[in-house]
């Protein structure tokens, strides 16, 4: 069974939702599965340089709540996930964000 490009970058881009959701909660742990998300959206043209910002913020770093260390951790991780989108050449839109908490709902 082969699964379309752009189906397999969304389901990527929803774990990486994920993990930056829970990341307002403390660092994130090392999955398999985020592991393979970044993987693949490098290999989707990612640059690797995003990635890296992404999981160092998420996985590396823990600051959460109103501060200024947790805002940058956070800002980080949003300027990261924005770029990685973008090079994986999809919009980043209401209608695309819907549809990827839709789907982490489970009503996809």
């Amino acid at each position: 069974m082969r699964v379309a490009r752009d189906r397999a970058i969304f389901h990527a881009l929803c774990v990486v939702d994920e993990a930056q959701e829970r990341a307002r909660e403390g660092a994130v742990p090392a999955s398999a599965a985020l592991r393979l998300a970044l993987a693949f959206l490098h290999l989707c043209g990612a640059e690797r340089n995003w990635i890296d910002q992404f999981w160092r913020s998420a996985v590396g770093r823990s600051e959460t709540g109103q501060g200024a260390t947790a805002f940058g951790r956070s800002q980080e991780m949003t300027a990261a996930v924005n770029a990685i989108t973008r090079q994986v050449g999809v919009e980043r839109s209401s209608a695309f964000l819907d549809a990827l908490r839709a789907a982490r709902r489970g009503a996809d």
